[in-house]
Formats: structure tokens, C-alpha cells, sequence
């Protein structure tokens, strides 16, 4: 069953609802929408105990995932769109400028690279942490504990460390991912830097990756992130 919340904006904006999961990429879409003060509305679902999405979610997408974005009864699905769109409509000033060429370009490359290069190696290491975690036999633990170690240390691990070796590099001389001020990229990225803590290993830490771990604290300061949280948490409190 769905939980309702309206949100309130002192702007007048298209009539916009996000359709919501606990524990998925949603998130980072409230964040962008408090950024850009629209008014919208929050449709959410919580998983069913096998961490799927429950089936109503299909009314809204056939492929039953979130986030999905409905403007005006349009339908948006994918983050990276989602996100591109949003900001090409409502929030031109959350992207660099054409001319800025570099970080133009670096900002486009990033909103394709996040969903298809990062993502899909801190999914893996998800399948395998479960796979390592799994409640079986304690005879059966040796060989699945083996299974997720012959994913992780040959495969998952080093493609996770190159990825964050090359994000934290992109920091070096700028405080986000394309420039000097926050762009729909780092809200992007948010949602896999911010997991990976829990997800990669004691490898990720702020030793290791000094950029990485400064810019996450940098976007936590923001406003409209605590904001997203706050409006997160009332909602995830009524699921």
C-alpha cells in the first residue's frame, strides 16, 4: 500500500509526483527536486521482505522500478534521464555552461557513466556480500563464503577500485565532479559514493580517497539534502 505526502514550494510548478522505494536510487531524486524548489508530490513503496519491489509498482512503469518521475502525466523513468531532464527543464543552473567545454563535457560523460560503468560492479558486490551472508547450513558456509570471494577479489574489487581511483582524481583541483559548483552529476553520484561505505569493504575509506570522502561532506552541508533527508525519513516512518 502506497503512502501519500505532499510537499509545498513557494513556487508554482507542473504538477509533478516521484514514485518512491525505500533502499533505492529515489533518493537522490528528492534531493535534485528540493534543489530546484519544485513542488511535487511523493508516492512511496516499501520492499517486500525479499528486498523486491512490491508489484504496484508496475502500475506505474512495466519494468517496476524506481524512481519514476510522472510531470503532467508524462512518464520519466531511468535516474540519468530523470535527473538530465529535470535539470534541462527547470534547473539549467545545476549543469555548466556550453562554453565551458571541459566541465560541459565532463558532465555529460558523467551522466551516463555513473548508471553504466559504476553501477553495475556496486550491484555485484551487493549479490555478493548476500551470497557470503546467506543463511545456509553451517557445512554450506565454507563454499558459498568461496563462491562470493571468487567474485569479489579477482573481479568486483579491482573494477571497484579503479572506478573510485578515477572519481577521486576528477577532484583533485575542484570541489565537484564538474566544476565549482554542485551539478546534477554529483547528485547523481551520490547514491552509489554514499553506499559504497557498506557495500565494497574496508578498502573505501577516507585514507584512501581524501577527495571523495571531503565532497560527500561538502554535499551533506547543503540545505536542500537535509532537507531530502528529513522529507525521506518522515516518509519511510509512515511506510
Amino acid at each position: 500500500m502506497a503512502e501519500t505526502e505532499a510537499t509545498s514550494s513557494t513556487q508554482t510548478k507542473p504538477k509533478i509526483t516521484l514514485i518512491w522505494l525505500n533502499e533505492s536510487r529515489a533518493q537522490r531524486i528528492v534531493w535534485l527536486l528540493e534543489e530546484l524548489g519544485l513542488e511535487y508530490e511523493v508516492k512511496a513503496y516499501k520492499r517486500k521482505e525479499n528486498m523486491q519491489a512490491p508489484p504496484e509498482l508496475k502500475e506505474h512503469h512495466p519494468l517496476g522500478k524506481a524512481p519514476v518521475v510522472i510531470i503532467d502525466g508524462r512518464t520519466l523513468a531511468e535516474s540519468g534521464f530523470i535527473i538530465e531532464y529535470l535539470i534541462d527543464k527547470f534547473g539549467p543552473q545545476f549543469k555548466p555552461a556550453e562554453n565551458d567545454t571541459d566541465n560541459y563535457l565532463q558532465y555529460r560523460h558523467l551522466l551516463h557513466y555513473s548508471e553504466g560503468s559504476l553501477q553495475p560492479y556496486l550491484l555485484l558486490a551487493l549479490v555478493a556480500s548476500r551470497i557470503k551472508a546467506a543463511p545456509v547450513p553451517f557445512f554450506i558456509k565454507p563454499i558459498t563464503g568461496r563462491i562470493a570471494d571468487q567474485l569479489s577479489k579477482p573481479f568486483i574489487t579491482p573494477n571497484l577500485v579503479s572506478n573510485f581511483d578515477y572519481l577521486e582524481s576528477l577532484l583533485k583541483d575542484q570541489p565537484f565532479f564538474a566544476g565549482n559548483e554542485l551539478s546534477g552529476v554529483d547528485i547523481l553520484l551520490s547514491f552509489p559514493i554514499e553506499s559504497a561505505a557498506g557495500r565494497v569493504g574496508t578498502w573505501f575509506s577516507k585514507e584512501k580517497y581524501p577527495n571523495l570522502f571531503a565532497w560527500m561532506d561538502r554535499i551533506k552541508e547543503r540545505p536542500a539534502y537535509k532537507q531530502a533527508n528529513d522529507k525521506v525519513a518522515k516518509v519511510e516512518a509512515n511506510l
